[in-house]
């Protein structure tokens, strides 16, 4: 008999804008909201879903916070994230977003220093 089985990594967006004043860069931005978890596959089908982590990325400057209150994210998965406010003990930096400028030319990522875009020239 033959099986094909497998284990894969997914990640989900869910509806969830909340405006915040980003305490990593100071300006303002919004936490969008998704998850992550693992997907037991039998003949490509889910079976199993298991090892759920809620996350919030600031639209700002990219920072990443892992929401540690399970029960704000399991609402926000169930469509309740209106009744939702992420406060600090919820979460827990994982990465520091850019808080630089970006070259209105060519999109990249300039920090405070520079007065023109070492990817493109243009005058910032």
């Amino acid at each position: 008999m033959f099986f094909i089985a497998g284990i894969n990594r997914k990640r989900e967006q869910l509806d969830y804008y909340e405006p915040i004043m980003c305490s990593a860069c100071t300006k303002y931005g919004r936490f969008e909201a998704y998850v992550e978890y693992s997907v037991l596959s039998l003949f490509f089908i889910p079976i199993f879903r298991f090892g759920k982590k809620y996350y919030a990325r600031t639209t700002c400057c990219n920072s990443l916070y892992l929401i540690t209150n399970k029960e704000k994210g399991l609402m926000m998965e169930r469509g309740q994230g209106h009744n939702v406010f992420l406060k600090d003990e919820d979460l827990m930096l994982i990465q520091k977003g850019f808080s630089g400028r970006t070259c209105p030319n060519c999109y990249n990522q300039v920090s405070q220093e520079h007065n023109y875009c070492p990817n493109c020239g243009t005058k910032l």
